[in-house]
């Protein structure tokens, strides 16, 4: 579970470095650049950064017009990559509720690496690392095994993120190409981005932990965020490969 990125825009903001924002009835999209000159301020990776953020009833009412246009915004990383065969990880601890939104959405993902040449479909793998408590093995060394393994052309991370404001808890989807460290907690993990390997990285985070004076806090409907937004995210991914 990383820090939502969502924080920065806030900071960026503040220096008056330029956001833009496409307001719609019930959610919005926004999307930043951090580059030489704004990364001493946001304390984040250059690169380009998205935020799908809506209210609790557009998320249910409004998923339809979410997904297309987290499918516009994948498209735009995606473009002039080769996507034929993409890794997709779903990070996190399946047992804890609030840290489960990786494995749940990669369980709605169709995987078609293990289908034979003749199918002229993306080869999609899916991995869960899990965590280390559960492994005995860090998550960054099981994902570098599987990509020295499988040798994708890009890789998909999923993961539950926390945040310090809680306007955004339960409330965005996040994108970005920077890249994200697998079980953060753990300091001597590696940063999956795309130099780590040698390809592109894009990932996908909804903050759904509340970070405040030291302490975790979740609210009670977290599940079915979970639910709904594994949704939104599974079935965009579906319908970019297939």
């Amino acid at each position: 579970m990383k820090k939502a990125f969502m924080d920065v825009s806030k900071i960026l903001k503040s220096h008056r470095f330029q956001i833009d924002e496409k307001k719609y009835r019930g959610y919005r999209v926004s999307h930043f650049c951090v580059d030489y000159k704004s990364e001493k301020y946001a304390k984040r990776g250059r690169g380009e950064y998205y935020t799908i953020t809506f209210d609790y009833v557009s998320l249910h009412q409004k998923q339809k017009a979410i997904k297309r246009e987290l499918i516009k915004i994948l498209r735009i990383f995606l473009k002039n990559l080769k996507t034929s065969d993409p890794l997709i990880i779903g990070l996190g601890n399946s047992s804890i509720l609030c840290d489960s939104l990786g494995v749940n959405t990669t369980n709605k993902v169709m995987a078609t690496n293990h289908f034979t040449d003749f199918l002229n479909i993306p080869k999609v793998a899916l991995f869960n690392p899990e965590v280390t408590e559960k492994t005995g093995i860090r998550s960054f060394s099981l994902i570098e095994m599987v990509v020295k393994k499988l040798k994708p052309s890009l890789i998909i991370i999923i993961d539950s993120l926390a945040t310090t404001h809680p306007e955004y808890l339960n409330h965005c989807i996040e994108i970005n190409n920077t890249g994200i460290i697998p079980g953060s907690a753990i300091k001597d993990n590696k940063k999956i981005d795309g130099n780590t390997f040698g390809i592109p990285v894009i990932a996908i985070g909804v903050p759904l932990v509340l970070e405040m004076d030291k302490n975790m806090y979740t609210t009670p409907h977290v599940g079915e965020i979970i639910d709904v937004t594994s949704d939104i995210i599974g079935e965009a991914l579906n319908e970019l490969f297939f």
